[in-house]
């Protein structure tokens, strides 16, 4: 790979905005539009443990109504700029994203900032959107992969915070109300616990724009210390409810059709040194096509049409997994080739063009991010909330080509031990 094409790469324009706010820009000349990105670091893992799901539904919440729109004008001003809105809570961070053109950018980022700083929280909306989250947290527990990936990160995380259901529970959902929200409201929305990040089709003026409406210091919010409490992880105990846990097995008996499994074990942080070399071995054993486990098991035997390996990678900790679904006659087999797999591994290593094939895939999918500019703000984004600094490809790449064989085998001893897996279940009863 020529990396030269790289090295010149140049770095997102970073400043600190009077609130605390760190702003990122990207511009993209070439691109018709911008995509804007107001991240929060404060995800469900740092929620007071009785407080399950409470980021989640904030992150419902600050659509239901402002100081100058309600609900249905907030939903219908963004609709009249024809912007692309969304957003989403997982457990290191919670993002708001919009997409619009550039004529209609002004409007639509004060939309944005009006409903995430000055939320209004009635009452009424608020029993509403309760309704909404518990309807969803039900959807979750009758799909099954969700519920048994809870299950699973429940019992790998023990008493850990990621532990815990994004979703919360319905108890905690319920207990949710205006004065609870408007505190933790303005622990979450501080300025110095927000991150925006722009790219595309941008001026100094519409920059300009997003230092007026969050650069402010107390422009709706004020900074208050986070609390924690001793309050049971209600949430995680829910997933787990209906589980039998033996040893390091753990099974969900449910009339499905297929048996749903995942195989892992307790991982880094994207902080390790460990990270580039445990993604790389994740995708050697389940990511492409040609991975170990998508041709033993699929291609070879035909016993699954879903497999993969991953890893989710938290601020300070994290978990690797096979996961995927098959016939409950088949399961047996199945496991028994991921156990074959992962022994190989850690006796035999992998091959030379094995390897080197894994960091061909692993480095064009870098390059692939560079694309769009949504790939570029949440590129952008994401480095400074994990990392505090600007992660350029020839830095990612050179990363990439230092991992050896031996690096490979020494993972695969420490996260994928064969004696050290968790398997859960979910399916029919064996």
């Amino acid at each position: 790979m020529n990396l030269e094409l790289y090295r010149d790469e140049s770095p997102p324009h970073r400043e600190v905005l009077d609130s605390g706010t760190v702003l990122v820009t990207v511009p993209l000349p070439s691109a018709h539009s911008i995509a804007l990105g107001v991240w929060l670091r404060h995800g469900t893992q740092d929620e007071p443990a009785g407080l399950g799901g409470m980021a989640h539904f904030l992150e419902h919440m600050v659509f239901k109504g402002s100081e100058n729109h309600d609900a249905y004008g907030i939903a219908r001003t963004f609709d009249s700029l024809g912007a692309s809105v969304d957003a989403f809570t997982t457990k290191d961070h919670i993002a708001f994203t919009l997409k619009v053109l550039p004529e209609y950018f002004t409007d639509a980022c004060k939309t944005l900032a009006d409903m995430l700083l000055r939320p209004s929280f009635e009452s009424a909306m608020i029993e509403l959107e309760q309704n909404v989250v518990c309807e969803e947290i039900l959807e979750a527990r009758d799909t099954p992969e969700d519920l048994l990936h809870d299950a699973f990160a429940s019992q790998v995380y023990k008493e850990h915070p990621r532990s815990r259901p994004i979703l919360g529970s319905a108890e905690t959902v319920r207990s949710l109300d205006s004065d609870t929200l408007f505190h933790h409201h303005n622990i979450m929305f501080s300025g110095p616990n927000i991150v925006i990040s722009i790219s595309g089709c941008i001026t100094s003026e519409l920059i300009q724009v997003v230092r007026d409406q969050f650069g402010l210091q107390g422009n709706g919010f004020q900074s208050v210390a986070a609390e924690k409490t001793d309050a049971p992880f209600t949430a995680a105990d829910e997933v787990t409810a209906d589980a039998t846990i033996v040893g390091n097995r753990l099974e969900i008996v449910s009339q499905i059709q297929q048996c749903y499994f995942e195989i892992g074990n307790k991982a880094v942080s994207f902080m390790h040194s460990d990270r580039v070399p445990l993604i790389m071995l994740s995708s050697i054993l389940g990511g492409g096509m040609s991975s170990r486990l998508f041709q033993a098991i699929r291609e070879r035997e035909g016993l699954a049409y879903t497999i993969y390996n991953y890893s989710d990678m938290g601020r300070d900790i994290g978990l690797t997994s096979c996961a995927g679904s098959c016939s409950p006659k088949r399961l047996l087999r199945v496991e028994e080739i991921i156990r074959h797999e992962y022994a190989s591994v850690l006796n035999d290593s992998v091959l030379k063009q094995e390897l080197a094939d894994n960091k061909a895939q692993i480095k064009s999918q870098l390059v692939f991010s560079l694309e769009g500019i949504s790939n570029q703000m949440l590129r952008a984004a994401k480095d400074e909330i994990y990392y505090g600094r600007f992660q350029s490809i020839s830095e990612l790449v050179e990363m990439v080509d230092a991992v050896t064989e031996d690096d490979i085998v020494r993972c695969a001893r420490k996260y994928f031990n064969p004696d050290d897996l968790l398997v859960a279940t979910h399916g029919p009863s064996s």
